[in-house]
């Protein structure tokens, strides 16, 4: 089988704080040699479902980070959009009831997630599926550390994201791994072919992401301009 190459945790323009437009993310990603990714925008799916329509060759998963109260939890596979504001375990459960997968993110960053210590994750431990053990924007490198530890301690698939909320950001964080024929309709199979991968990247500032957000009213604004002036 050849080499699968996924980056599982990105944002786009329909997250309100980053400003990447659909229509570059596949030649970028295709230029780094990704052969996949998951997008999953802050509490919509909208942005995946019309990526997904308008590749030609990367592979689209259909993802959310879904605001829970007690942090963020991203489901994968997911064919309706998840409510925001539930508990993390009904947000679990609701995701497992599409046939999706439940990503935890960043679990140990406490500028990200409320579930900063290892034993506040006990309750929900069962139905995590994948555990983010790199995450490419965390505060400090010792919560991916963390991470990676518990989902070693605890049996956990771990997986890597970069967590863009850029477009130069995609990628800088990937999985590496060997993906059969056919997984597109099975999520399990995708599963366990991400328990032999290797997590490849990097790091960035979590500045960047300042510097995003701070920018995105007038960037959209700019688009939507320009748009204009296309019609």
């Amino acid at each position: 089988m050849p080499e699968a190459r996924f980056d599982l945790h990105l944002h786009t323009e329909f997250s309100p704080d980053c400003d990447t437009p659909l229509e570059s993310i596949e030649a970028h990603c295709l230029a780094l040699g990704l052969t996949g990714i998951a997008v999953t925008d802050h509490d919509s799916i909208e942005g995946a479902l019309r990526l997904r329509e308008r590749v030609k060759t990367l592979r689209v998963i259909v993802g959310q980070e879904v605001t829970t109260r007690d942090g963020d939890v991203i489901g994968l596979f997911i064919k309706e959009r998840v409510a925001r504001g539930l508990s993390a375990a009904d947000t679990m459960t609701a995701i497992h009831a599409q046939g999706g997968l439940v990503y935890l993110p960043h679990p140990f960053d406490r500028h990200k997630a409320r579930r900063s210590r290892g034993a506040s994750l006990a309750s929900v431990l069962a139905q995590v599926d994948i555990m983010e053990a790199f995450n490419g924007k965390v505060g400090r490198p010792i919560y991916n550390t963390m991470a990676a530890e518990f989902a070693l301690q605890h049996g956990k698939i771990p997986a890597g994201g970069s967590d863009a909320h850029s477009l130069r950001a995609i990628g800088t964080v990937y999985n590496a791994f060997a993906l059969p024929e056919g997984w597109d309709n099975d999520p399990q199979a995708f599963l366990a072919a991400l328990a032999e991968a290797q997590i490849v990247g990097k790091r960035r500032s979590p500045i960047g992401g300042w510097l995003v957000f701070g920018r995105r009213p007038l960037s959209m604004a700019w688009r939507r301009l320009h748009q204009r002036h296309k019609r």
